[in-house]
């Protein structure tokens, strides 16, 4: 059996446990073995808010613990933009080390990992019907890093229909959008995405980001779905349309 080391990062962990729990489902439905070692934040956020020394300790420790774990051969996987862009790019520029740049090579966006899985013909295509017509939000984190396979593993789900994509920010930005003083601008720049559902009227919202789920459903009332979160549930539609 093949194994991937997951990091799960806060979102899923203290926010939304069904990301990670899909994730680890779609991985065992491919044969894929889950290693969840020690997590800790990231650190970004952390750095975000100016405490270098704190981001600094957060990134060795996560670093540490995802090498130890990769074992040299093992895909690093997440399903949080921001834990993914910290751990590729942003982490080892601010703290060099060798196993930073190890666990840089080694990590992978989960919808990307599963694209990957697809093209090489490794990727169990057993899913059943979801009626969906959806609305996709690329992040930031992800757009800055030319990572956008979404849409190919929507695009694989029968059922599902992408009516709409919007790749701007929308307006959170991390803890920025959650300060007082940023309220205005937040708003502004949200005022895009918020007028894409009010206009498409998708069934969903698909964004693999928690803060621009939070963001988005905080002023329209849709459903907002995690790509694993889809996968998982198309997976046991064809368990149900099998029985």
């Amino acid at each position: 059996m093949d194994k991937v080391v997951y990091f799960t990062g806060c979102f899923s962990n203290y926010y939304d446990p069904e990301i990670a729990k899909s994730f680890v489902t779609v991985m065992e439905i491919n044969e894929i073995e889950v290693l969840v070692p020690e997590q800790v934040c990231c650190g970004m956020p952390i750095m975000a808010n100016a405490n270098y020394k704190g981001a600094k300790r957060n990134f060795e420790k996560i670093v540490r613990s995802l090498f130890k774990a990769s074992e040299g051969k093992y895909p690093i996987v997440t399903t949080c933009p921001s834990c993914n862009m910290m751990l590729k790019k942003e982490g080892k520029t601010f703290f060099p080390s060798a196993e930073a740049n190890y666990v840089s090579s080694m990590i992978y966006d989960s919808s990307e990992f599963v694209m990957n899985l697809d093209l090489k013909r490794k990727l169990n295509r057993f899913f059943g019907r979801l009626e969906l017509k959806v609305l996709y939000h690329n992040p930031c984190h992800l757009k800055v890093q030319n990572i956008d396979a979404t849409i190919y593993v929507l695009k694989l789900i029968p059922g599902i229909e992408v009516i709409g994509i919007n790749r701007d920010c929308c307006g959170l930005g991390g803890s920025f959008g959650m300060k007082r003083k940023n309220y205005p601008i937040s708003y502004a720049i949200g005022t895009k995405i918020w007028r894409m559902v009010e206009e498409l009227k998708p069934d969903a919202v698909v964004t693999e980001c928690g803060g621009c789920g939070l963001q988005i459903s905080s002023k329209r009332p849709v459903k907002i779905y995690h790509p694993m979160v889809l996968l998982n549930m198309a997976y046991s539609a064809a368990s149900h349309e099998a029985a």
